[in-house]
């Protein structure tokens, strides 16, 4: 048995270093996607390791725009990579250049042996959410707009701001106003996280199910698709019964804000006793040290 995993990343390069040797293994399947506008160092990283390690893959660098319909296309892209470069895998897991396992990888294993057949990812009702998201309805219909272009105009200081209040875009994805796109009526609308385990069927199905492709061509222009994109298509599938609401993470947000909040030192009683097998996030420049911790709980035999 053995896994796949994607890094997602655009900045900190020794930091995803880290996650990469943290996880690796030979038996593994590793897809990397960094930014296109990441440093320099970050593509030298991605091309040495895909260049001396061969379960290693480096996806062309795309430009992702927070909120835009990338996102979503470069993680079913790099599931598409993961299926053609190895038959063994039976899971699938999602991770940002600041995440970090919290869990050995013959635990992770075990997790995932015990039920082969199970999908983890996080799901809710948008519509019937108690207000966890404010604009439920319009990011579906509203035809918004990730634009490189666009972002970048309205990150101009002054002028941006401008635009958004005349616009109604105040801290959220740009969309066309005065458009209205008509209800979906060829599946359910559902929402979550973005941190997924997908069992290799789900993943396979998300790439190559017409019915998925349907989905995932409709909701590129919906707010924030990567939060509606797995979800969506895996609960409107044959595979429902499959997944399970839970995402296998340890993370922080914070009441009210859009970011998880980055794990520290202090907070090691509560990732060294959850059940989780990966948290986010963290940033060795503000401590190191809980990373040292987790690193020597997972492979202990490195430590002296």
């Amino acid at each position: 048995m053995c896994l796949a995993f994607l890094i997602l990343a655009h900045r900190l390069p020794s930091q995803v270093a880290r996650l990469f040797d943290a996880l690796h293994h030979e038996e593994d399947t590793f897809i990397l996607h960094f930014d296109r506008r990441a440093p320099r160092s970050l593509h030298e990283l991605g091309r040495r390791l895909a260049r001396t390690h061969a379960n290693v893959r480096l996806l062309p660098a795309r430009r992702i725009v927070w909120g835009g319909p990338v996102m979503g296309e470069v993680q079913v892209e790099a599931m598409a990579a993961a299926l053609a470069a190895d038959r063994r895998w039976t899971h699938f897991l999602n991770l940002t250049g600041q995440d970090f396992p919290l869990k050995s990888r013959d635990e992770m294993l075990a997790r995932f042996n015990a039920a082969p057949e199970k999908s983890y990812l996080s799901w809710f009702d948008p519509l019937d959410s108690g207000g966890l998201w404010r604009n439920a309805r319009e990011r579906l219909t509203r035809y918004h707009l990730a634009w490189p272009w666009l972002r970048q105009l309205l990150s101009v200081p002054g002028l941006g701001r401008r635009m958004g209040r005349v616009l109604g875009w105040k801290n959220q994805t740009p969309w066309i106003p005065g458009f209205t796109r008509r209800w979906p009526d060829f599946f359910r609308y559902y929402g979550g996280a973005n941190h997924v385990a997908l069992s290799r069927e789900a993943a396979r199905y998300l790439v190559e199910d017409p019915r998925a492709r349907r989905i995932r061509r409709w909701l590129r222009a919906a707010g924030h698709p990567d939060e509606i994109l797995f979800q969506s298509a895996l609960l409107n599938s044959p595979l429902a019964s499959t997944l399970v609401n839970e995402t296998l993470r340890e993370i922080d947000f914070p009441r009210h804000s859009p970011h998880p909040r980055t794990f520290t030192s202090g907070d090691l009683p509560r990732l060294l006793e959850s059940p989780a097998l990966l948290a986010r996030k963290f940033d060795a420049r503000t401590d190191a040290g809980v990373l040292d911790r987790l690193e020597a709980r997972i492979h202990p035999t490195l430590q002296s």
